[in-house]
């Protein structure tokens, strides 16, 4: 999911948005993607879901409802800005998660491959 916020990564308060608040996806979103059964899911945000103004990351409910109810892997911090700028909506994305035995996270460099002809990322 591309919000936009990423072009805020240089600025640190801007990006964490602790006044402001962050995008990002709701409860109901959540709910949404979860029926559909999807296996993963990711934005361009420091906590993939919406944190209202001045809230902070303590309370994450679309963290509860894909990872804990659902099993629906989340990434955040996402580089969408290339895909965006190239106009690409369709390309095949390949990850490879770091094997982290009981871990809740693990760095992972995602990749865009896009097919000859339709642009590149």
């Amino acid at each position: 999911m591309r919000t936009g916020w990423a072009r805020n990564f240089g600025d640190t308060t801007a990006y964490l948005g602790k006044e402001t608040g962050v995008p990002g996806a709701t409860p109901e979103a959540a709910r949404w993607l979860a029926d559909r059964r999807i296996v993963a899911t990711g934005a361009d945000t420091t906590a993939y879901e919406q944190i209202p103004e001045g809230a902070g990351h303590a309370v994450l409910p679309v963290h509860r409802i894909l990872l804990v109810e659902s099993g629906i892997f989340i990434m955040e911090h996402l580089n969408l800005e290339a895909l965006a700028d190239e106009g690409l909506h369709e390309f095949a994305f390949v990850l490879a998660p770091l094997r982290i035995k009981g871990g809740t996270g693990s760095p992972v460099r995602p990749l865009a491959a896009v097919s000859a002809g339709t642009g590149s990322a």
